[in-house]
């Protein structure tokens, strides 16, 4: 039996309707799906800005560490300077013949020299005669520092500077004679330098320095730090 027009007009319409009515129930079927996975994964929430401990550094667990720990570290730094006293100090020479054994001075024997130099005066105690004690009693540490002591006198050679020179008649300065001036000057600058308190500053520095390096071992917020020098 053959479909009139009408027929296949018809059988093409319902077609088209059913695969219309089809898109919509897998269009909606996808869309509740999605919808449904967006639910069931968690939004996370904006930062209230609160802190979130970090794990504890090593650092941090060191610092409960052991005298002797703290002792060795110090004692490590061996003689420190901590202070230096910066001069410019003139030093003279003379020297003149005598008769024989006696007072008298020979005529045009005489000979002498003005001259300067720049240099440094080092002071700082010896670290490595360092003490600590621990007293848990009263979350006290004491350090005990030798007190410091000059370390050294440096002149600067290429600083000399020639005022004035004389050369008696066999009498030349010889290199004893410059020597022994230049003995004297480093004991008046060390003198110089102990009048203008390179020590005293030296162990203050010292103090400084100690303090703030057991601070990097110890718990400061649990611990208090005493350094002292005796």
């Amino acid at each position: 039996m053959k479909r009139t027009g009408k027929q296949k007009f018809y059988a093409a319409l319902i077609v088209v309707i059913a695969a219309a009515i089809l898109v919509i129930v897998v269009s909606w079927l996808i869309r509740g799906g999605s919808q449904q996975v967006a639910e069931q994964v968690p939004v996370p929430k904006p930062s209230t800005g609160s802190f979130v401990p970090a794990a504890p550094k090593l650092i941090e667990i060191e610092k409960e560490i052991s005298v002797n720990t703290v002792e060795d570290g110090i004692r490590d730094m061996g003689i420190l300077i901590t202070d230096e006293y910066y001069f410019t100090e003139v030093v003279s020479f003379s020297s003149v013949k005598k008769f024989f054994k006696t007072d008298i001075k020979l005529p045009f024997t005489e000979s002498n020299y003005l001259a300067g130099y720049d240099g440094v005066v080092t002071a700082g105690p010896d670290f490595a005669a360092a003490r600590v004690e621990k007293d848990e009693a009263t979350k006290t540490v004491t350090v005990i520092l030798p007190k410091s002591q000059i370390r050294n006198v440096d002149i600067d050679p290429d600083s000399f500077k020639l005022f004035s020179e004389k050369q008696g008649f066999s009498n030349p300065l010889s290199a004893e004679d410059f020597n022994s001036s230049l003995v004297e000057l480093e004991n008046t600058a060390r003198q110089k330098a102990l009048g203008k308190g390179i020590l005293e500053r030296a162990d203050e520095n010292a103090v400084n320095i100690v303090t703030n390096f057991i601070g990097n071992l110890i718990d400061l917020s649990v611990y208090r730090v005493k350094v002292v020098t005796e």
